[in-house]
C-alpha cells in the first residue's frame, strides 16, 4: 500500500485533472449551444434545398451527374470529417471504424481534421487535401470554396464518386457516423406526385446542372456543422464522465490516506504506550 506522501501527491494529483476536465466541460458546454444555434437555423432551409433538389433529379433522364447503369467507379474520393483535438469520446474512433477497409488503393481522401489526416497517414492512404482549420465558426463562404473543388474534381472526371463521412448528431448522448454518397446521384422515382406545380425551365437537366453546385456547398456546409455539433456534445460528455470519476477517485484516494494516516497514529500510540509501559515495569 503506498505511504501517506504518495497518497497526498495522487490526490493532488487527481484533483488538479479534475479542475483541468471541469474547464473542458464547461468549454465544450459554450460551444455546444452556439453551434446547436447555428444548426437549428439553418436546418429549415437545408431541408427544402434536399426536397427542391430531388425534384429536380427524379425528373431528370441524363447528366453527367446521375449515375448510369454502365457507371465502373475506378476511384473514389472520400471526404472524412474528424476533429483536430481528442478527448471527445468515440467521436473519431466511430468515424474511423467506419471508413476502416473501405478506402482503396486508388481512392484519395479530403482529410478534414487532425485525426484525419493521422488516420491517412498511417494507413498510407492518397491524401488529395488536408484541412485543419475548422471549428465552430465555419461558414458557409469556407465550404463553398471545397464544394467548388470537389464539383471541378468530378465534372473533369479526375474522379468517380464522391463520398462524404461524418457523424450524424441524433442528440446530445447520441451521434452516429454516416456515409452520403455524393457522386453519382442515384435517381430515385417519385411513387407519390407532391410537386405538381413546379415548371423546371428550360429543362430539367440544365436546372441541375445550374443547381449542383448550391446543391453540393449545403451538403458539405450542413454535414460539417452537424460533426462539429456532435464532437462539442461527445467532448462535454467525456469530460464530466472524467470530472465524476475524477471526484469518485479523488474520494476514495482521500479515505485510504485518512484510514493509512489513523494506522499510523495508532502505530505511535502503541509505541508510545509500550514504551510507558516498560519504563514503568523498571
Amino acid at each position: 500500500m503506498a505511504n501517506l506522501g504518495e497518497l497526498k501527491t495522487q490526490i493532488a494529483s487527481v484533483k488538479d485533472i479534475g479542475k483541468i476536465t471541469g474547464a473542458m466541460e464547461l468549454v465544450a458546454t459554450a460551444k455546444l449551444k452556439r453551434i446547436s444555434k447555428r444548426v437549428g437555423d439553418i436546418h429549415a432551409y437545408m431541408d427544402e434545398i434536399y426536397n427542391v433538389f430531388d425534384y429536380i433529379v427524379s425528373h431528370s433522364e441524363d447528366s453527367i451527374y446521375l449515375k448510369k447503369p454502365d457507371t465502373q467507379i475506378n476511384k473514389t474520393l472520400w471526404v472524412v470529417i474528424t476533429s483536430n483535438l481528442g478527448l471527445c469520446g468515440g467521436y473519431n474512433a466511430n468515424i474511423i471504424k467506419a471508413i476502416k477497409g473501405r478506402i482503396g488503393s486508388n481512392d484519395e481522401v479530403v482529410a478534414i481534421g487532425n485525426k484525419a489526416i493521422s488516420y491517412c497517414n498511417s494507413n498510407k492512404l492518397n491524401i488529395r487535401r488536408a484541412i485543419t482549420d475548422v471549428d465552430v465558426n465555419y461558414t458557409s463562404d469556407n465550404a463553398n470554396f471545397l464544394a467548388s473543388d470537389l464539383l471541378s474534381w468530378y465534372s473533369q472526371r479526375e474522379i468517380d464518386a464522391i463520398n462524404v463521412v461524418y457523424t450524424k448528431f441524433i442528440n446530445n448522448v447520441t451521434f452516429e457516423p454516416h456515409i452520403i454518397n455524393l457522386f453519382p446521384i442515384i435517381k430515385v422515382e417519385e411513387t407519390n406526385e407532391t410537386h405538381e406545380d413546379i415548371l423546371l425551365e428550360p429543362d430539367a437537366e440544365t436546372v441541375l446542372a445550374t443547381g449542383v453546385a448550391l446543391y453540393l456547398n449545403t451538403i458539405i456546409f450542413g454535414t460539417i456543422l452537424e460533426s462539429q455539433l456532435s464532437e462539442q456534445a461527445s467532448r462535454r460528455t467525456a469530460m464530466e464522465a472524467a470530472t465524476k470519476n475524477g471526484k469518485e477517485l479523488s474520494e476514495s484516494l482521500s479515505i485510504a490516506y485518512n484510514r493509512k494516516r489513523q494506522e499510523n497514529i495508532t502505530q505511535e500510540i502503541s509505541e508510545i504506550v509500550g514504551g510507558a509501559n516498560a519504563q514503568s515495569d523498571n
